[in-house]
């Protein structure tokens, strides 16, 4: 039922809905230099704005998702689209027969798994890929500048803190670089490439009223100080 609720809750769809609008079109950005697009399987569809960006430049779309209520929304959104998949499951029970996946895009949900589980879906996911194919993921950066900004204002204790985003989207980790990396080692992953995604200096609802060309700017900035960006992507093989 939880899941349900975020499912209502969370919506990044527009950019008058959610800041995270912005950062799923950052993300795919980054994405698309890198990924190989034949069978790709994305590990959480929410309101379909990645995965719509996906069915433009991929064969096939398979999209694992959790809440049924995403899934029949970007049914609806999505129906002209013949080449997206849709399978309803929990990541940790999702399973796929065959090492025929040339990438897996698993963008903002690590962070909603404790580590074992978190461990569980990174290792099956090696088997579903091919040889050559690709992980291809993102998580909120603890150490992003808005994060050391709160903690300058003595807002949080830590960077690593839950703030009140995070609970109530659910998070169980705030993640840093190190961390991600390791725990993607620990699971025999090779790290290819990785890069800071976003220099967002305020939460998401101060970065609302900003207008298009001032939020491509930190985007561009973010490149040169990808420690202090608001996510971390990876490019991983097996």
């Amino acid at each position: 039922m939880e899941l349900e609720e975020i499912a209502r809750s969370y919506d990044p769809s527009s950019p008058e809905k959610d800041f995270d609008y912005w950062l799923i079109n950052f993300d795919f950005e980054a994405l698309s230099k890198f990924i190989i697009g034949e069978k790709v399987i994305e590990l959480g569809c929410g309101k379909g704005v990645l995965t719509e960006k996906l069915a433009k430049v991929c064969k096939e779309v398979t999209a694992v998702e959790g809440s049924m209520e995403n899934i029949n929304y970007v049914q609806r959104k999505l129906k002209d689209y013949s080449n997206i998949y849709y399978c309803h499951s929990y990541w940790e029970e999702f399973e796929h027969k065959n090492s025929d996946i040339s990438d897996v895009v698993f963008f903002m949900g690590l962070e909603h798994l404790n580590k074992e589980a978190a461990s569980n879906v990174l290792s099956k996911i090696k088997n579903w890929l091919r040889s050559d194919g690709k992980l291809h993921i993102t998580v909120p950066n603890a150490y992003s500048l808005h994060r050391r900004v709160a903690w300058y204002m003595n807002a949080i204790k830590d960077v690593h803190e839950f703030s009140e985003r995070d609970k109530l989207f659910g998070h169980k980790r705030v993640y840093d670089k190190e961390t991600l990396f390791k725990e993607l080692k620990d699971c025999g992953y090779r790290i290819l490439h990785w890069e800071g995604i976003f220099l967002k200096p305020l939460p998401n609802n101060g970065m609302m009223d900003l207008n298009e060309k001032i939020i491509r700017g930190f985007y561009e900035v973010g490149k040169e100080l990808p420690d202090y960006c608001a996510h971390i992507y990876a490019v991983c093989e097996k």
